[in-house]
């Protein structure tokens, strides 16, 4: 199988057959209601702009995680360098390619160096980048308020002939 082989051919068919793989599950999955249809639309389009805002950033200098932003992503990014326990987690623009990608600026000159670079490999990047949209969608969901009771006025409340003047 030319998966099993190694090269750019091999690694060029692993990433379309799981890009090809999330799509169909993505598109099998039953639509239940429409208000959760229509909320996870929501979902998904605040996390793609908290992570477009971060990767914008990233194309100036590398960017850290904050658990302090009011972004999601910069949270997300903070949480998943601490689930991986690489202090130095940050997105960064990799000049030689022009992609953003994943990098451990915790690491000595001499360990880059000899690595090629503070950049992660190229598999741990697609895990870091799918988890990275799993944790903005989750802190996304839990920052979304629900629908909430209407507001009534302390006229509702009372009984009948209780709030009539004599």
């Amino acid at each position: 199988m030319v998966a099993d082989k190694t090269g750019r051919i091999g690694q060029m068919v692993r990433n379309l057959g799981g890009q090809l793989k999330e799509a169909l599950t993505g598109a099998m999955k039953p639509r239940t209601d429409e208000v959760d249809n229509a909320r996870s639309m929501v979902i998904g389009l605040v996390a793609r702009k908290a992570i477009g805002e971060l990767v914008n950033q990233a194309k100036k200098h590398p960017q850290r995680g904050d658990l302090a932003s009011a972004n999601p992503a910069y949270v997300s990014l903070s949480e998943l360098s601490e689930n991986h326990g690489l202090p130095g987690l940050a997105l960064g623009l990799r000049y030689e390619t022009g992609e953003i990608s994943f990098l451990d600026m915790s690491l000595d000159p001499e360990t880059a160096n000899k690595k090629g670079g503070a950049f992660v490999d190229r598999s741990m990047n697609r895990t870091l980048w799918r988890q990275l949209k799993k944790l903005v969608a989750i802190k996304v969901d839990r920052t979304m308020l629900g629908p909430v009771k209407p507001i009534r006025s302390p006229e509702d409340f009372l009984s009948p002939g209780e709030g009539e003047e004599p």
